[in-house]
């Protein structure tokens, strides 16, 4: 080998050590970019949650809609069964007294029982803080509310009204579910929205036996310095309707402050064990026939 080849190939050699460091650095760089980029996604999602879908993509591959007002128990929101008659209620509460201290309970309105895809939207509202989906059923259900009061089931309400959730639960979650849905429920139907309860920091109702149940009674107050005295007649919007104790302390806190009748609203109800093997509701068809 000449001296002059021996240049070329040492100079040669250098050139592509100097490649190789670049390479080598810029792959460097290119891995903190990716680690920076997954460490502000997971404090992203800490602080603000995770991301969720689209609502309208959701529901259009669900193909969801809102029940027909023939297919559920206009008195206590249970699913209808075919040709049965509701005119003074449904089988499982025409014999059961749903009132509460003085407040008469005019009628359950809901968007369909506690089942797929209801039953995974809905504790996502709270959970995951689903504003949207929680604007979308909150607008579902107050045009279900109109139709129910264009049809003369249900009274027109005077205020809306949502069954409160304790301050820490709702600086967790980031979200105030059941306020969510009624302001609205209160939009829709041009109704002044009034949070007029409040609760006290009491253990989870769901997974809970009777006696758990039963620990948390009276965890409801009333505030009268927000105008509910005016009202006489109210829609008092929860997300899930189970064995429906929660609805009845809202009423009696209610019945306090002078009002006098109650309107449910719910986004889902879910039904007794016995009813529970119905389809996703009654036909309008059959129910025509009650």
């Amino acid at each position: 080998m000449t001296r002059d080849a021996g240049t070329v190939d040492a100079r040669a050699l250098a050139r592509a050590m100097r490649s190789l460091r670049r390479d080598r650095a810029e792959s460097k760089r290119h891995e903190r970019v990716i680690r920076r980029a997954r460490l502000l996604d997971w404090l992203d999602d800490w602080v603000f949650g995770c991301r969720m879908p689209s609502v309208a993509a959701v529901v259009a591959d669900a193909e969801w809609k809102r029940d027909a007002l023939g297919d559920y128990c206009w008195r206590c929101g249970c699913t209808r069964a075919a040709y049965e008659s509701t005119r003074a209620g449904c089988g499982e509460c025409r014999a059961r007294r749903l009132d509460a201290r003085g407040v008469r309970m005019c009628g359950t309105i809901r968007l369909g029982r506690y089942a797929p895809p209801l039953s995974r939207w809905v504790p996502a509202i709270k959970g995951r803080a689903w504003r949207e989906m929680g604007l979308h059923l909150g607008r579902e259900l107050g045009l279900q509310a109109l139709e129910a009061i264009e049809s003369g089931l249900v009274p027109r309400p005077d205020a809306v009204v949502s069954m409160p959730v304790h301050w820490t639960r709702r600086m967790l979650r980031g979200i105030d579910h059941a306020r969510v849905l009624a302001e609205e429920v209160a939009r829709v139907l041009d109704t002044p929205y009034i949070p007029a309860l409040r609760a006290r920091l009491a253990s989870r109702q769901s997974g809970g036996t009777k006696a758990h149940r039963a620990g948390n009674l009276g965890r409801f107050r009333a505030l009268a310095s927000n105008g509910i005295t005016e009202s006489r007649c109210v829609l008092l919007i929860d997300d899930v309707r189970t064995t429906g104790s929660t609805m009845r302390e809202g009423m009696s806190a209610l019945g306090e402050l002078g009002v006098e009748r109650i309107v449910l609203g719910v986004c889902a109800a879910a039904d007794p064990p016995k009813r529970s093997g119905l389809g996703e509701g009654a036909s309008t068809e059959a129910a025509k026939c009650g």
